[in-house]
């Protein structure tokens, strides 16, 4: 009415220069504007208006309802007619715009949302990605309330204002009922909030809190179809997420019996050796003690030393193996030169293979790294060991070492018999021996599994290759060689 007034003024003004039947066309143009701005109905009633105004204050005779010519009341007829023709296709036009606006906010929150639950990996990420387009979508507060076990709750993310009392009956209610309540609904509408259901399989899983505004309320349906189609979007992933932890826990599951049944068999085959080697021995020197040379005396009291030896590392290996399985292997770095490493190594072998022969070799100065020095030299040494069990007494291992870029490279090679190219990778892992090779050497097959999860722990890898001029075997470990940031440090 007051734009219909406006124009009307308007064209009282501008009657000194232009003939008045050329002033409808501000009439259609207002009716034009009207349509697109309020729709139909409002500018249906602008046409009426128009057609009035334009008869009472712009034909003869003036202030009257009277039209005196004919070429007036044809006038009067077209502009009636085109207002009534142009409000209602203008309101058409302003409904299409609306539409596509709501489907180009729509489809972009949705894309939106599906970035981020592409790359969600736990509940929480599902939730907060959720609440951050959503809102963003709205351009209102929007937080989600997840249903926890005792009848607790969490929030993602903390609402701006603490909830009230009705704001958390409301989500009690949405929760138990899986309808919504709150704010605009015929349910605990006191509340500053209002509270939608996330569904899944009919239950509430948990619920979307809006928080609109107190004399606008925006629960118009293209936002009720948005809450709830990227709702249930965040639904599903959520199942997802929670399948594939159930499946991994299964897994796991499946591991551990898998791992109790080797260690099992390892214990009563491979760790029952030495000891029946050390009680006979012991059971020797008890019952024959007097009987017996110094030198069969020596042998006996040899072999109780290094079946006990063996013995010790055989545990010590199914201990670091448990830790390093369960995640609680302490990493304590700190600066230590290569050559020490492999120096404390190299000696420690010689206590267990007396007779064995290394060679070690250095390409260039050897780096110093921000290890764990022990447990460096314990996956070092697990090679070691391996190496001299099957290289023939008159044949060498090489130890070389060699800085390419921030990487050390260790290679360790032997003369033995060679794994196949297929077995090359299988013999990482644990409890896995080559057939007619470590069997026959007595090994629990966990020493070279305990060194890629070591040497994988520090950040580095260790892989398996054939030895050069088509002999043996040779091992690449490599390590990563920077200064620390302060993660490194405080690990």
């Amino acid at each position: 009415m007051l734009t219909v007034a406006a124009v009307t003024a308007l064209a009282v003004v501008l009657e000194i220069w232009v003939k008045n039947y050329n002033l409808v066309l501000l009439y259609v143009l207002a009716v034009v504007a009207i349509g697109l701005r309020y729709g139909s109905r409002p500018a249906i009633l602008a046409a009426i208006l128009s057609f009035l105004s334009y008869n009472f204050f712009l034909t003869d005779p003036r202030y009257t309802f009277v039209v005196a010519r004919r070429d007036e009341l044809t006038t009067l007829l077209f502009l009636f007619l085109i207002a009534l023709i142009c409000g209602p296709m203008a309101s058409r036009i302003r409904r299409q715009f609306i539409l596509l606006r709501e489907s180009n906010r729509y489809s972009e929150a949705m894309r939106l949302l599906g970035q981020e639950l592409s790359v969600a990996d736990e509940p929480r990420a599902v939730w907060d990605a959720l609440a951050k387009e959503l809102g963003g979508a709205l351009q209102k507060e929007c937080c989600i309330v997840v249903a926890e076990e005792g009848g607790r709750y969490s929030t993602c993310p903390n609402p701006s204002v603490p909830f009230n009392s009705v704001d958390e009956a409301a989500i009690e209610w949405t929760l138990r009922h899986a309808q919504p309540s709150g704010r605009f609904t015929d349910t605990l509408s006191a509340s500053a909030w209002t509270v939608y259901p996330i569904r899944r399989d009919d239950k509430s899983i948990a619920c979307a809190l809006i928080r609109f505004d107190t004399h606008s309320p925006d629960t118009k349906l293209y936002n009720r179809d948005l809450i709830a189609v990227m709702s249930r979007q965040a639904a599903d992933t959520w199942r997802r997420i929670e399948l594939t932890r159930d499946l991994e826990s299964a897994r796991m599951k499946t591991e551990v019996e898998q791992l109790r049944s080797a260690l099992l068999s390892s214990v009563s085959h491979d760790l029952k050796s030495p000891l029946a080697a050390m009680m006979g021995a012991a059971e020797s020197l008890n019952i024959l003690d007097r009987q017996l040379a110094p030198g069969d005396r020596e042998e006996l009291l040899d072999t109780i030393l290094q079946e006990s030896r063996r013995l010790d590392s055989y545990i010590q290996n199914l201990l670091d193996m448990t830790r390093l399985g369960h995640g609680s292997l302490k990493i304590e770095r700190d600066w230590v030169s290569i050559s020490d490493i492999i120096g404390s190594a190299l000696a420690r072998l010689k206590r267990y293979f007396p007779g064995v022969k290394t060679e070690y070799s250095a390409k260039s100065p050897p780096p110093l790294l921000f290890a764990h020095a022990a447990l460096i030299e314990q996956a070092l040494f697990n090679i070691l060991e391996n190496a001299a069990r099957f290289s023939p007494p008159e044949e060498s291992i090489n130890i070389s070492v060699d800085r390419k870029g921030n990487t050390c490279v260790i290679e360790i090679e032997d003369r033995g018999p060679g794994i196949p190219e297929a077995l090359r990778e299988q013999i990482f892992d644990m409890f896995y021996v080559v057939s007619g090779g470590d069997q026959k050497k007595q090994s629990t097959g966990m020493g070279l599994a305990i060194c890629r999860g070591m040497i994988g722990a520090h950040g580095g890898s260790v892989h398996a290759y054939a030895g050069s001029q088509g002999r043996g075997t040779r091992l690449v470990v490599e390590l990563p060689v920077d200064y620390p940031d302060k993660s490194d440090s405080q690990e």
